[in-house]
């Protein structure tokens, strides 16, 4: 049972008197469900302006490479949003919940560990997908399974931003299978029109685990130029159970988050933001797993996660020179790990330490040539990365990865949109090797860089029908853990490899935006992305084991190609809202050729039926989810996990201005699975996935 903290009465109360007032409280405030901007752009005429209520999460506003606030729909790359309605939707418990409807992106958290790993379009592990919480990466790794993950309350958000492929690389250096950008709250997001406080508190309880949630959020606006907001979760659960009804070993934990955020804005066209999360997690058993206690170690498991951010912004009106941001961040993960399981080890203990400091800044110049509106991006990035522990299959050292880029963007005539980018990354890795236990350890520094193309070009024949092909190119570095880890696990040693080339990815991608209205009936709408990509991934790393002795090595070539589609039907009354990914991932060369790359979802299909009842306070229906097939290599066996399907319901209820109530039922049909993107082995009478579960949410707020 996982201990309770000493203030859960207090919390209580508080979650109490909240919802009591927002009970009677007689405000007739109407909830906005505007969608949230970049921390780099939001302002209050801008946020007037976002789409409202009823519309499609394609219509969301996300911010462009190069500043621009543009509706996903309009980009020309597979781009994705999930909002706040949407999270609040899946009363998602895990930063996994997150991606149900997004096509291209497999999110996974083993059952023991509240890490959770992306991929996308069978990309991930160590970088190659580029993680960001407020514009700050979020960089961890250990030895053993789930490595390449991050931690997200999901209550502390506002919105998820996806980026899928190397297009994305003028977010960042590496991210040659994607970013995703995670955003919290400001307290404009929060604030009504003409408040100047507000309290909210959210109380959630879920059957299957016994799971409890506290929320509170609170903000208050100085005057117009300072506003602030913070907010508190607390979370506890215990082992929930399989479909079969069995308990899952090891699947409780507690979780304490918050972030705070202060919002100043000097003079016109300044804007200063410093925020600040914490996010603890404790009593939660992780390791490997395994069907004998022969093949099982356990860990008691305490991890502490920190991220300081500051941004600036200057965008003055009537100045088409300057759009211009900057920010500065710091993150760091801690993970102390003390050993339970076998006795004979009882008393072991081990910690993980990584840490990411970095800044980036860009600006936009806009302009008119040549019947032509262009827009002029540029800017610069730099991070450290630190990794350490006194695990020695570890790979410790430090990462230092700079980069800078240029893109061009014309617009013609409403028809026509080019984009041509260049990138410039650089990286140099300090560590220290020794190939065995007899060698002398030494310290080396392993570099080098690279340009990267991009050419996108847009063609709009016919209002609301838009065509786009790009091809460009991505570049990321060796991992730490590729290269420096060293000295044995799973009964084999690893061997330091300072000889692996970076990966090059190179992709052809087309797509086709369709926006049209009143298609059927008069006020309907209907948003279809779909797109098709090709990418190969040159001198692609894997980790080979040879005999007793493992190391990561460049294998080969890769080769992911696939179709994306994600669509909305919305009619007033109702939607409907689908998502498809359908990819084929192999080694097309080398030593594994033609074999599954591992960890990679062949195909992910979602479905959600939606309908809205009494003036739209009433948002109900049903989800259909479909986890595709996942084969898994590990050393010399290869391990196939069968696709598994599953149906949820939710129900949203606004019973007043200031009082909502959530229902959702996650696989109702008590479907017995095991995650098949998930890297956590089981033993073999219990599945992995959970049961069905009912989940039930009551939020009440207070402002004035």
């Amino acid at each position: 049972m996982a201990r309770k903290p000493s203030s859960l009465h207090i919390r209580l109360a508080l979650s109490a008197s909240v919802i009591t007032l927002a009970i009677h409280t007689p405000q007739a405030l109407a909830q906005s469900s505007q969608a949230g901007l970049s921390a780099a752009s939001a302002t209050a005429e801008q946020q007037d302006q976002q789409p409202k209520a009823g519309v499609t999460v394609l219509d969301q506003v996300v911010v462009t490479a190069n500043m621009k606030l543009e509706p996903v729909i309009d980009a020309t790359s597979g781009s994705s949003v999930v909002t706040s309605e949407e999270i609040d939707r899946t009363q998602a418990t895990t930063a996994a919940d997150l991606f149900r409807n997004v096509p291209g992106v497999g999110a996974t958290q083993n059952g023991d560990d509240p890490a959770t790993a992306i991929n996308i379009r069978g990309l991930q592990q160590y970088g190659r997908v580029a993680v960001t919480l407020d514009g700050a990466r979020q960089d961890y790794w250990r030895v053993g399974h789930g490595s390449g993950s991050f931690y997200i309350e999901p209550e502390l958000l506002k919105q998820v931003t996806v980026i899928r492929g190397p297009v994305s690389n003028a977010y960042g250096s590496g991210a040659i299978g994607g970013v995703v950008s995670f955003e919290t709250k400001d307290a404009r997001d929060f604030l009504r029109s003409g408040e100047t406080w507000a309290l909210s508190e959210k109380i959630r309880y879920e059957t299957n685990g016994e799971g409890k949630l506290s929320s509170t959020t609170g903000a208050y606006k100085f005057n117009d130029n300072i506003d602030v907001i913070g907010n508190f979760v607390w979370r506890d659960s215990d082992a929930y159970k399989d479909g079969n009804g069995d308990t899952v070993r090891w699947t409780g934990e507690e979780a304490v988050s918050g972030f705070g955020k202060v919002t100043m804005r000097p003079a016109d066209g300044h804007e200063v933001k410093l925020g600040v999360t914490v996010q603890d997690y404790s009593d939660f058993i992780t390791g490997s797993s395994g069907s004998t206690s022969a093949t099982l170690s356990r860990y008691d498991a305490d991890t502490k996660v920190r991220t300081y951010t500051g941004s600036y912004t200057f965008n003055p009106e009537n100045n088409d020179f300057w759009d211009f941001s900057a920010n500065v961040y710091h993150a760091s993960t801690e993970a102390d790990q003390f050993q339970v399981w076998p006795r004979s080890a009882y008393g072991n203990s081990r910690f993980y330490e990584v840490e990411t400091t970095g800044f980036a800044a860009r600006n936009t110049s806009r302009f008119q040539a040549l019947s032509m509106d262009h827009a002029l991006t540029y800017g610069l990035d730099y991070y450290d990365l630190e990794g350490d522990s006194d695990a020695d299959h570890f790979g410790k050292g430090s990462q230092d990865v700079y980069g800078g880029f240029l893109q061009w963007e014309a617009g013609y005539a409403e028809w026509l949109d080019v984009t041509a980018a260049l990138r410039y990354d650089g990286y140099s890795l300090d560590g220290t090797s020794k190939a065995t236990n007899t060698t002398p350890s030494q310290d080396v520094t392993v570099d080098g860089d690279r340009w990267s193309p991009r050419v996108t070009i847009g063609v709009t024949p016919i209002e609301g029908f838009q065509l786009y092909g790009t091809y460009a190119e991505g570049y990321r570095m060796p991992h730490m853990q590729d290269v420096f880890r060293q000295n044995g696990a799973h009964g084999t040693g690893y061997e330091p490899n300072l000889l692996l080339k970076p990966e090059v990815a190179q992709t052809w991608e087309a797509g086709v935006n369709l926006q049209y209205d009143d298609v059927v009936t008069a006020g309907d709408l209907l948003r279809v992305k779909a797109n098709v990509f090709h990418t190969d991934v040159d001198d692609y790393i894997n980790t080979v084991a040879t005999g007793r002795v493992t190391r990561s090595e460049n294998v080969g070539s890769a080769r992911l190609q696939g179709i994306e589609i994600e669509g909305v039907y919305d009619y007033g009354w109702g939607f409907l809202n689908l998502a498809a990914s359908f990819v084929d991932a192999e080694m097309r060369d080398g030593i594994y050729k033609g074999q599954t790359l591992s960890d990679t979802p062949l195909d992910n299909v979602s479905a959600t039926l939606g309908f809205r009842a009494m003036e739209d306070r009433l948002t109900f229906g049903a989800q259909y989810v479909s986890l595709g097939e996942v084969t898994r290599t590990l050393s010399t066996s290869t391990t196939v996990y069968p696709r598994a399907d599953l149906v949820n319901l939710f129900a949203n209820w606004e019973i007043n201005d200031n009082l909502k109530f959530d229902v959702a039922v996650d696989n109702i049909f008590d479907k017995a699975y095991t995650d098949p993107q998930s890297a956590w082995s089981t033993t073999s009478d219990v599945e992995q996935g959970k049961g069905r579960s009912f989940k039930f949410a009551l939020t009440g707020r207070i402002g004035g």
